[in-house]
């Protein structure tokens, strides 16, 4: 199967948002009950990851010299953040309703740091949704 630039970076996006906030949202609710919320740690690992999107693209770009970005692929990009956008109100509402009627799925859900990697765990989803669709309309219009 032959994929063009943006479906590598797409591809290439999915696997490093898996891995490195795959792995600290995995510590993070892991060791809810006794590991306190480190905003230094999370600002350091999204330095971290953009620095690692930046030199994989610019690997994948070095082996692409085309990449043309049409209307087709803008239209893609608005129905893939349309649904990034729906999934994230969903979570939030989620979120919103689950206190509000104080039905946790668990007592250290309702602690800042439960809602904290609740909200970061919804926002890197929606992200994870957006990369998807892309990936899917994309390789659908084929």
């Amino acid at each position: 199967m032959n994929l063009s630039y943006k479906e590598k970076t797409l591809i290439a996006s999915i696997i490093t948002t898996i891995i490195f906030f795959g792995s600290y949202l995995y510590i993070g609710f892991k060791n809810l009950t006794n590991w306190s919320t480190k905003f230094g740690e999370l600002f350091a690992l999204i330095i971290l990851f953009i620095v690692f999107e930046i030199i994989i693209k610019s690997a994948l770009k070095l082996g692409d010299k085309l990449s043309i970005e049409d209307e087709r692929d803008k239209l893609i990009e608005l129905t893939s953040y349309k649904y990034s956008y729906w999934t994230l109100t969903a979570a939030i509402w989620f979120v919103i309703f689950q206190l509000l009627l104080n039905t946790p799925f668990s007592k250290f859900f309702n602690t800042p740091q439960g809602l904290f990697y609740s909200l970061v765990l919804f926002v890197i989803l929606a992200e994870l949704i957006s990369f998807i669709s892309q990936l899917y309309l994309s390789l659908k219009g084929k």
